[in-house]
């Protein structure tokens, strides 16, 4: 009986096997049950990603503007800008300016970037914001719109240049508006 157990045995595993070679895995295949995932994998392609799905699903989209290669040169200019500027903090009366340096690609990120961000400003005006240009880059101030107010200074200073940069929730609409070429001008990516 332990022969035919182990014959049984065997047969079980090269059917497996067999089962498993027969299997062909094809692109967007998915187990049934098995989790999907939701994002592409990295934030600027996701970013496209769901730019694209939203133009696509716009019947009043006008192709004949649409840049996404102008998103693509902006998401570069905020990865260099995040991660590769060089930032220096200083304390001002009613808020904080940022000196933000760097070379090549990014003191051209720094600019673009800078620039349309103080010229945007926060909706309700509880932060002022202005860019000037110095060699190597920008000198950034950001000034709450009560400077008498110390929350809104203490706000400013924890959140230091990229936390001010990020404040509010333009940034997904901005980038809809750089790919269907309405505020592509605005940063320089044409």
């Amino acid at each position: 009986m332990s022969r035919f157990a182990a014959a049984f045995g065997l047969l079980a595993v090269l059917s497996v096997a067999s089962a498993a070679q027969d299997h062909q895995h094809t692109p967007g295949m998915t187990h049934p049950g098995a989790p999907v995932p939701k994002e592409g994998g990295q934030a600027a392609f996701t970013a496209i990603a769901e730019i694209v799905r939203l133009l696509d699903a716009d019947p009043r989209t006008d192709w004949s503007k649409v840049n996404v290669e102008a998103l693509r040169q902006h998401l570069i200019d905020m990865d260099e800008v995040t991660m590769h500027a060089q930032v220096r903090a200083e304390r001002v009366e009613g808020g904080a300016q940022f000196v933000v340096t760097g070379t090549g690609r990014t003191l051209e990120a720094i600019r673009r970037m800078t620039r349309s961000r103080a010229a945007t400003g926060t909706p309700d005006q509880s932060v002022r914001m202005s860019a000037e240009e110095i060699p190597n880059g920008v000198r950034f101030t950001a000034l709450a719109g009560n400077p008498g107010d110390a929350r809104a200074v203490a706000r400013i200073r924890g959140l230091g240049f990229i936390g001010v940069v990020a404040i509010g929730d333009h940034h997904a609409p901005h980038h809809l508006g750089i790919a269907t070429g309405s505020m592509g001008a605005m940063h320089g990516h044409e």
